[in-house]
């Protein structure tokens, strides 16, 4: 059997959950910016954590946390479903194709050859929609972030397709992998928005407080601006690493940061500040509209520790590190003074 969507508009975006979301939200006639999905999620964080093939930050809540809090925010209903039985979840995927609805599904990205990805690069939380399958070619249609006018950067070169045919073996490697961090493991979301609710001040002033709330006052000290601030100190230590070592984490920090890694960019705070002066409007807060205005200069900041994070990788030059060091504690000021501004924009 064969069966695509055809009313189903591939789109490109910024991050791989947002695009995705925002495709199944748009094809359901609920249309919301990437931004204000991120922000109502209250999406933004920081991390940095010690792994043994890399350190490693991030710039957003944990996967599944956030798409429950979209959920609650807009009053509907998204539910993860997952199996160990490969073939019987996707012939449940199928048949959601085959009553004309597209699914959002997690798979490993090491597996996706379109992606160019090294083989041991493994990330199971990356987000894709399926809006089609052919059992006689045996592969599948999927919608990424790239898009034909919006060109992504893989490891081996931009690109900017509106859908990939990917061979069923392939799918079935992405899907089933239970490779960390965030093991796809069959993971597919399904949606209700037969309660769906627009956005209200009173519900955009909660989502901007508990990120205020959680970057100020993290519960451990590698979370929030405590995070940063840990990140300025470790980044310091990278000089005792091997060079395969030190090279991998300049790589692996430069795309935590920069737009190519499907941050839109300085680690999601130009999403996050785009999605402050979105947001603005609704508040009728004009604090808030110049504060999402100083979130896109810090997020340019970020692009500057992550073109500093990739010569790092291209050059090995332990220098580089203090000079690292010294922009992010610059950037955990003025990010901790950035959070009670916003927070106090809304009393």
């Amino acid at each position: 059997m064969k069966k695509i969507i055809n009313d189903f508009l591939p789109l490109g975006g910024q991050h791989c959950i947002t695009n995705s979301l925002k495709q199944v939200f748009s094809y359901n006639n609920y249309h919301l910016s990437e931004e204000m999905m991120f922000g109502l999620a209250s999406g933004l964080s920081f991390l940095y954590i010690n792994q043994e093939k890399s350190p490693m930050i991030n710039g957003r809540i944990k996967i599944f946390e956030f798409e429950e809090k979209l959920a609650q925010r807009l009053n509907i209903k998204i539910c993860c479903k997952s199996g160990n039985d490969y073939d019987k979840v996707f012939n449940q995927i199928k048949s959601i194709i085959d009553q004309d609805q597209p699914i959002l599904v997690y798979v490993d990205m090491a597996y996706l050859r379109y992606l160019d990805m090294d083989e041991n690069n493994h990330f199971g939380g990356h987000a894709v929609v399926i809006y089609g399958y052919d059992d006689e070619n045996k592969t599948v249609w999927i919608s990424d972030r790239d898009n034909h006018d919006y060109p992504i950067r893989s490891p081996k070169g931009n690109i900017a397709m509106d859908y990939h045919l990917v061979s069923y073996h392939e799918f079935m490697k992405a899907r089933n992998s239970s490779f960390r961090p965030f093991p796809a493991k069959n993971k597919y979301l399904t949606f209700d928005f037969n309660t769906y609710q627009s956005p209200t001040p009173d519900i955009l002033k909660e989502a901007i407080q508990e990120t205020c709330e959680s970057m100020l006052n993290p519960p451990a000290h590698l979370l929030g601006i405590e995070g940063i601030h840990k990140f300025s100190k470790e980044v310091l230590k990278w000089d005792k690493f091997s060079d395969s070592k030190l090279r991998n984490a300049g790589i692996t920090n430069y795309f935590q940061i920069s737009k190519d890694g499907g941050t839109g960019g300085g680690i999601f705070r130009k999403m996050y500040g785009n999605f402050l002066i979105e947001a603005s409007a609704i508040l009728v807060n004009k604090k808030v509209y110049e504060i999402g205005k100083q979130f896109t200069v810090v997020a340019d900041s970020w692009n500057d520790i992550a073109n500093d994070l990739w010569q790092l990788s291209e050059t090995l030059d332990i220098n580089i590190l203090d000079k690292i060091s010294k922009k992010v504690q610059l950037l955990y000021c003025e990010e901790r003074e950035l959070y009670f501004s916003l927070y106090n924009a809304l009393l």
